[in-house]
């Protein structure tokens, strides 16, 4: 079994907003939740099964006024994967969302990922909690 990342490619450049590694990072994250769930877990196989869904916030550069500063990114994309856990194989589905905020400040930036199990892009992605995350929770803490 191998991962499966294809259907994030055409914004994979997007990523590198949030980490250098993104498909490396999304998987050790993932499996990092898994096994806070159920200690001993072992992520076998990860699909991304829908395109990315994009949110971000931007300001107004200072020193160039046709310019804008990216300040916040988030995507939500649906995923299907297996995981070994406690001798038993589980196939799970649902939405994995990743937000980043104060990326122009080094040093300061803030991320939060979130698995929501079922879960898809008509209630997770850009017209629903996306938008909550990117744009008021993680940025209120």
């Amino acid at each position: 079994m191998m991962d499966d990342f294809t259907a994030l490619k055409e914004t994979e450049h997007m990523f590198q907003w949030l980490a250098d590694k993104p498909y490396a990072a999304v998987r050790a994250n993932i499996e990092d939740m898994l096994m806070q769930q159920v200690a001993g877990s072992r992520l076998a196989e990860l699909r991304i099964t829908s395109a990315p869904r994009w949110l971000s916030g931007a300001r107004k550069s200072e020193d160039e006024a046709d310019k804008v500063i990216l300040v916040r990114a988030g995507v939500a994309f649906e995923f299907a994967l297996r995981v070994e856990a406690e001798g038993r194989h589980h196939d799970l589905r649902g939405v994995y969302t990743w937000v980043g905020v104060h990326l122009d400040k080094p040093g300061q930036q803030k991320q939060r990922t979130w698995l929501d199990l079922d879960g898809n892009l008509a209630a997770f992605g850009s017209k629903g909690e996306l938008m909550s995350r990117v744009y008021f929770e993680l940025a209120s803490e």
